[in-house]
């Protein structure tokens, strides 16, 4: 059963944990994984309700088999979100710890974006995130994750971490989620159960310290830091923490869990519990480790808050607000190669000069004075009319083919949904209808 494991791995394993539980984790990293998704609460649907719950997420659901999603248009709807259990803790996490919704949050290595989702349910249209990824091609897995999730109140970077003290960045809350050596992967994932040594965990290490030390400054006098890693070893997990603790600017933030202690193990620095690890075999998912700690020393961008700039928000055009007069009137409009996306809260990063790859989500565009509504849209759940396809139809339109419509449909734009759920755009033209849903996103099997 360990043969396939590295021994350097499984003696960490051992030491760390104690024989009984890295035998019980080894068994489950040989077994199949688990798969699990989280429903979208701006978007609820009925049909994972008879799977296991999630006992530390209200909207999580542990399923029994993997089905097709790619066939499934809820899911491209963006009605759920396929993520594994363990990482659904951060939920319980945010409702025991309420940190204030109304502030600005950092998701500082988010692709592929389901725990961006969880803040953003938590902050329920209230404050802002900063959704970052700095790799290019994870980076536009992440937009297509915010996109189909359909929220207002979030922009994506790309940016490095030391970047963010550089704009005068000053956070309420930010969630590391740091680049490790995915020890908690390896049976979901083959690669990183190849390319795993004692080296790469040296590397990780000090990667993830100097996250931490570049975005230190830019955490707020009594700040959340939330750090995790999928991996399982002390040196990217208690250690970190405990260099945190030194450094003078941390104390750990002690959330009660105790009503999960059989899916969970403490992690500890002497006799203090300083986080918690969800390992295969004794948790539902994969391997997570997870700790908050609270800020004890003020950002020195703290005052920068109160500063603005000359901002590219704008109000909506009269064009769009006559075509579509059910769109919130607290919405302002950020333009990126023509296309206008509509933000929410923008007030919260008004006065940074921070370069968006998106904030908000594509409404429209003008051309001429012609409105083109855009995919944004259609994902902001706005309850817009749509028309009703089954779900041939609906398949059909996520792969931009032609559809079977309705007779005398009105001419003009609609909306086409799935079980009253949007999908996107199509443009009615006499007995026929045009597919505007994008290219970049079309269904290829």
């Amino acid at each position: 059963m360990t043969s396939k494991f590295p021994i350097e791995f499984i003696k960490e394993l051992q030491n760390h944990f104690g024989e009984k539980i890295a035998e019980k984790t080894l068994k489950a990293l040989s077994d199949k994984s688990s798969v699990s998704i989280r429903i979208n609460p701006l978007k609820p649907i009925e049909e994972f309700s008879s799977d296991t719950s999630i006992p530390w997420s209200k909207n999580g659901h542990l399923l029994k088999d993997r089905p097709f999603f790619s066939l499934d248009p809820l899911f491209h709807a963006g009605c759920y979100y396929v993520q594994d259990s363990s990482s659904m803790i951060l939920e319980t996490l945010l409702n025991k710890l309420k940190p204030e919704r109304d502030g600005l949050y950092l998701d500082a290595c988010a692709a592929p974006g389901g725990k961006s989702t969880v803040l953003l349910d938590y902050l329920n249209d209230e404050g802002f995130l900063l959704s970052n990824e700095v790799d290019g091609k994870r980076n536009s897995i992440l937009r297509e994750i915010i996109l189909k999730w359909g929220k207002l109140n979030v922009g994506v970077t790309s940016l490095p971490t030391r970047k963010f003290i550089d704009l005068n960045c000053a956070f309420d809350l930010i969630l590391v989620d740091a680049p490790c050596s995915g020890e908690g992967m390896f049976r979901k994932d083959k690669f990183a159960l190849t390319q795993w040594s004692e080296k790469l965990v040296q590397h990780c290490a000090i990667t993830q310290k100097t996250i931490l030390d570049e975005l230190t400054p830019t955490l707020k006098e009594g700040g959340i830091l939330i750090y995790s890693t999928c991996t399982m070893n002390r040196e990217e997990n208690e250690y970190q923490i405990q260099k945190l603790i030194e450094s003078g600017d941390f104390e750990i933030e002690e959330v009660d869990l105790s009503d999960y202690q059989e899916h969970l193990i403490e992690a500890k620095i002497g006799e203090k519990t300083i986080g918690h690890y969800l390992l295969p075999g004794t948790s539902t998912g994969e391997g997570l480790f997870i700790s908050v700690l609270r800020k004890k020393t003020p950002s020195e961008n703290e005052d920068y808050s109160t500063k603005r700039i000359q901002t590219s928000f704008n109000p909506p055009n009269e064009g769009f607000e006559n075509l579509y007069p059910q769109i919130p009137k607290d919405l302002v409009y950020w333009e990126l190669k023509e296309e206008l996306f509509a933000v929410k809260n923008h007030s919260f990063i008004e006065h940074l000069a921070i370069p968006l790859k998106m904030v908000g989500l594509p409404f429209y565009q003008m051309k001429g004075k012609n409105v083109i509504p855009l995919h944004g849209m259609a994902m902001a759940n706005l309850g817009l009319p749509s028309i009703e396809l089954d779900k041939e139809n609906s398949l059909q339109y996520l792969r931009k083919e032609t559809i079977s419509l309705p007779q005398n449909l009105p001419k003009g734009w609609a909306l086409v949904g799935f079980q009253n759920k949007s999908l996107g755009w199509i443009k009615i033209i006499d007995q026929r209808s045009n597919n505007y849903y994008p290219s970049w996103l079309r269904l290829r099997n």
